[in-house]
């Protein structure tokens, strides 16, 4: 794994301690950052259609694009 894939998995640049991990150990780490960051796509579009499931049926599509625009 390269510097721009572990970069790419963060979003930032990871400090020295982590590049210097194994290879291996630092694809492990990419794959369970992009795991996380699923599930937390989905928890978020879960929360979201709840919290509109609970408003008035006439105003649902003006909340609905105030929050995904």
């Amino acid at each position: 794994m390269s510097d721009a894939e572990l970069t790419q998995a963060l979003g930032a640049t990871a400090p020295d301690s982590v590049r210097a991990l194994p290879a291996e150990t630092l694809a492990r780490l990419a794959g369970q950052i992009d795991a996380a960051k699923q599930r937390q796509d989905a928890d978020l579009g879960t929360s979201v259609q709840v919290a509109i499931d609970g408003v008035p049926f006439a105003v649902r599509g003006i909340v609905r694009k105030a929050l995904l625009g």
